[in-house]
């Protein structure tokens, strides 16, 4: 089902932000820019998935062929499941659909909550998959980072793997990577139940695509010794951009070496008022030698609705946002849970679209797994 929306666009084109530096709250309090063309797709429903239907977290992974690979959770609620598997589907940008190929990974009463995909330089796709069990109170504990191998020709996975310890630390939740020079850079978190007895965000990296890994950096400690959870990093210049997710509802950018010490860092929830706390499953992204900030952006507490999917340009200089768009939930419509988006870009008749894969529950519904469209151009002007 395709929804084309077309909303009037709100005031002037742009949210701007003004200002010489990081932490100078500084802001033309104009109104965020809504896309003038939307479309809204439904790619995977709960009402074809019987009780266990609730679907979340996708990731996306670039196929060998003209294909994505879209994988999801499926369970029963958010968190705290008493089991739940990670699907995985194709889609065709050609036919703008599923290609009707899929797999599935699954453990008997272990949670799959979250895959993240890697294509490492050798070739080989992988998923990492934040694993969890629940304890006689119903507390969910990780259990060790999942992974496995998809054959692409196949549709099927290989054997599931535990990633295990790297120099006395077993990690359980994968955010993100990046690839610079053949040697592919991971933020990864460990928990209080696993080998190491802590709660960080750490960098590792490999150098032989996967095979062993190398401690980089504990950036809990690095950032300022702040509790932070999700988390991106994206190769800028001789290092990296960082986004992270704190537990102390803050959302912070910070500029690090190649060995990830930290050269400049900011609070964006401090330094902007339509930041309201953290943004949920921040991704970055870099297109045109700009870079943008994707993610769950909460909204105030007096406000009806909850949250909506926004989209940020960031100034990787001053480390401001510079623009500002609701890509989602303008309307202030009860969507309950949602926003984990993983963007792409795709092609048609030579014009840039940006698409995003999410998931979005709305009043008392278990989520779906949508596909959002965007015409790219029209979003972002030529300076």
């Amino acid at each position: 089902m395709h929804y084309l929306i077309r909303p009037e666009v709100i005031g002037a084109a742009l949210f701007a932000v003004v200002g010489s530096g990081p932490g100078q709250a500084q802001e033309d309090s104009v109104e965020p820019h809504t896309p003038s063309y939307r479309v809204q797709e439904t790619l995977v429903s709960h009402l074809e998935k019987g009780k266990q239907n609730y679907l979340a977290f996708p990731a996306v992974a670039v196929g060998e062929g003209e294909n994505y690979w879209i994988s999801y959770k499926r369970g029963y609620a958010h968190g705290r499941d008493d089991e739940a598997s990670l699907e995985v589907v194709e889609w065709s940008p050609e036919k703008e659909a599923l290609t009707g190929r899929g797999a599935r990974l699954a453990e008997t009463d272990i949670v799959y909550q979250m895959g993240e995909w890697i294509r490492f330089p050798d070739g080989k796709l992988m998923t990492f998959i934040d694993a969890q069990n629940t304890d006689e109170s119903g507390r969910n504990y990780r259990v060790g980072l999942r992974m496995a191998e998809l054959d692409e020709a196949e549709s099927t996975f290989g054997e599931i793997q535990r990633l295990g310890e790297v120099e006395g630390v077993e990690y359980g939740y994968l955010f993100d990577s990046a690839t610079v020079d053949g040697t592919v850079y991971v933020l990864v978190m460990t928990f209080e139940d696993l080998a190491g007895e802590r709660r960080t965000v750490d960098v590792l990296k490999t150098a032989d695509s996967g095979e062993s890994w190398e401690f980089v950096r504990n950036l809990s400690q690095e950032f300022g010794d702040i509790r932070i959870n999700e988390s991106s990093l994206i190769a800028h210049g001789d290092g990296f951009l960082v986004a992270t997710r704190g537990y102390d509802a803050r959302q912070r950018l910070h500029v690090v070496d190649r060995e990830f010490r930290v050269l400049r860092q900011v609070d964006l929830t401090d330094t902007h008022d339509f930041i309201e706390k953290q943004i949920g499953r921040p991704r970055l992204f870099e297109k045109d030698g700009r870079y943008y900030l994707i993610g769950r952006n909460y909204l105030p507490p007096d406000s009806p609705a909850k949250m909506e999917m926004a989209l940020f340009e960031l100034d990787p200089e001053s480390l401001l946002v510079k623009r500002y768009w609701i890509l989602d939930n303008r309307e202030r419509g009860r969507v309950r849970d949602g926003y984990y988006p993983s963007p792409f870009f795709t092609k048609d008749n030579g014009r840039e679209l940006l698409n995003v894969i999410d998931y979005k529950a709305i009043f008392d519904e278990a989520p779906d797994i949508v596909r959002f469209q965007f015409r790219w151009n029209e979003m972002v002007p030529e300076d």
